[in-house]
């Protein structure tokens, strides 16, 4: 019996990827954050902790797994649904190497390939911190599994998987619709396997897996959840994606983007992901498949189907945003690129194959682990930047330099999510008032600022006739020119007419008192994403007050603000 269970186990972690998928979680809980390090991650952290509706499509099945996993013991609550993320990336490599297995891979090319991917920069970073992505990365592995000649199911059971999974997907991330060519061919076979009636299974699986969108119905309403949801009617909009315009529209504000340059960022994220020659060899070898059967498992038509889902889920898909891939529309997009990264994994593991196909298992899994671990220590440095503490020390240091019941308008979402975490998760100063500008087009978001006694015409006036202080990112040539005003950290502070304005050293000697409050971590780089974001923001703020001394012919102080900026801003 013994005997039994340790070859049970050996199989498990030998010829399953057991070992490499342990070593996986290990390193993703390590690498998760305790604190909120971008926007999305800031508002997702805040919905796993107290529950509510994410900004469209809403997200429902991720939010309900973070509540349902709200009892895992992280440090804070963004370091629990980073937990909760990682357990669910772990999964998804899990996933991933079933499915490189089912369509032709033998264990060592199956693993090898899933720790190049698992110890990818954006694949470590997105599935180790509160995102939807991870959780997008199992649904679409499991559609490749599930449909595979040598899946795990047939006839109805496959059906009705795949429907359920679909459901379950479309629950999450939208763009998981984009492999339906290889959900179709599952259904397909799973209809010559037992006829025409295993439709029903699958319109019922897709039924049930649709069902996490009721709980939008009841999710608690709070400042951090999107939209105002009364019945079923109120669902098409929230998940057709409506207030951004689109399923493929990213940001609110449309801008007018080079195609081609989508595609440029796309291909080089792919190239990185996978080291460059593993994806040129797996696009290849796939196209090779799809021209000739070969000595592959899936027929031609499954890589018809794979090409079909690549092509959509990575040209096509990217070639319709609206966000320019630079800066931080660069941070942005690049997370969409994981799934035809993640798509690639399937024909590369089939080439590595015919590398690694003699070694025994126990060392090929042995080596797999080995290329996670080499992959994620080259890494390393870089993730610990882009996960510091930037986003979550931005709010709360500047929501406690504030006056009491301040209003802020505001136009960032790392510092709106962050605002909202930090006052509603943490406690932090929640009589301060901030509103998101982009978002007062929108019906819904209008009657919520008009419910907390702000008034929607005028705002400012109205903020500053009833005495209270008014700060604005600095965005708003309008409003610096009808009032006077001075840097306040990383906003600018309004004066109202006739009230006096302080001194250039007493806005200065604020600014320091204020920004030495700041959390000490390690100084990001240019291209460390939204550490980096903020420390520009903070390096901004003191050019403005060397400026300001400057104008006054306050030398000294004009030195001190220079270097203070120097010091705060990022590497080059």
């Amino acid at each position: 019996m013994l005997r039994s269970l340790a070859g049970r186990v050996a199989r498990i972690a030998f010829e399953k990827g057991g070992l490499l998928v342990l070593a996986v979680l290990a390193a993703y809980v390590w690498l998760a954050p305790a604190h909120v390090v971008d926007g999305d991650n800031a508002e997702l952290s805040t919905l796993g902790a107290l529950g509510g509706a994410a900004h469209p499509p809403g997200y429902p099945l991720y939010v309900l797994w973070l509540r349902a996993t709200a009892w895992l013991p992280g440090a804070t609550p963004a370091h629990t649904a980073a937990i909760a993320t990682a357990i669910l990336g772990a999964l998804s490599i899990a996933m991933l190497h079933a499915a490189c297995r089912a369509w032709g891979a033998r264990p060592p090319g199956a693993a090898l390939a899933c720790a190049l991917f698992a110890g990818a920069p954006v694949v470590a970073q997105m599935y180790s911190e509160a995102e939807v992505f991870a959780l997008n990365g199992l649904v679409v592995a499991a559609v490749a599994w599930l449909a595979a000649a040598a899946g795990p199911a047939r006839g109805w059971a496959r059906a009705a998987a795949l429907g359920l999974v679909a459901g379950l997907g479309l629950a999450n991330q939208l763009t998981c619709v984009l492999v339906a060519p290889i959900g179709v061919l599952g259904v397909a076979r799973a209809v010559r396997e037992r006829g025409w009636f295993v439709l029903l299974a699958a319109c019922l699986g897709l039924a049930i897996g649709l069902l996490p969108y009721a709980y939008l119905l009841v999710a608690p309403v709070h400042a951090a959840t999107w939209g105002d949801l009364h019945g079923v009617a109120d669902l098409v909009p929230m998940w057709l994606r409506a207030d951004y315009g689109g399923p493929t529209t990213l940001a609110t504000q449309r801008g007018d983007v080079s195609a081609w340059a989508s595609l440029a960022a796309l291909a080089e994220t792919l190239g990185r992901t996978w080291l460059w020659l593993p994806a040129l060899a797996g696009v290849t070898a796939a196209i090779g498949y799809a021209a000739r059967t070969r000595d592959r498992r899936e027929p031609r038509a499954s890589w018809i189907a794979w090409l079909a889902s690549f092509v959509l889920a990575g040209p096509v898909l990217v070639a319709r945003f609206n966000i320019p891939p630079t800066g931080t529309g660069r941070w942005v997009v690049d997370r969409f690129h994981l799934l035809p990264a993640l798509l690639l994994a399937i024909p590369i593991a089939c080439v590595l194959d015919r590398v690694v196909a003699r070694l025994r298992a126990p060392l090929a899994a042995g080596l797999a682990v080995a290329v996670f671990a080499a992959m994620l220590a080259a890494s390393l440095p870089r993730l610990a930047r882009v996960h510091a503490p930037a986003v979550e020390d931005q709010a709360r240091t500047m929501l406690a330099s504030l006056p009491a019941c301040a209003v802020i308008i505001g136009a960032s979402d790392d510092v709106g999510s962050g605002i909202d975490y930090a006052q509603l998760v943490l406690g932090v100063r929640p009589d301060v008032q901030y509103v998101r500008e982009p978002m007062l087009g929108l019906a819904w978001y209008r009657a919520r600022v008009a419910s907390r006694g702000i008034a929607l015409d005028g705002i400012v006036d109205h903020a500053l006739d009833q005495g209270r202080a008014v700060f604005v990112e600095r965005r708003h040539p309008d409003l610096l020119a009808k009032f006077a005003h001075y840097p306040f950290g990383i906003f600018t502070r309004l004066i109202a007419p006739g009230a006096p304005r302080p001194s250039v050293r007493e806005v200065i000697d604020h600014n320091r008192a204020l920004f030495a409050q700041l959390a000490s971590y390690p100084r990001p780089h240019a291209d460390d994403e939204w550490p980096a974001l903020v420390h520009v923001r903070y390096a901004r703020a003191w050019r403005e007050l060397a400026e300001l001394a400057t104008a006054s012919g306050d030398g000294e102080a004009a030195a001190w603000a220079e270097e203070a900026g120097r010091v705060l801003g990022p590497e080059p």
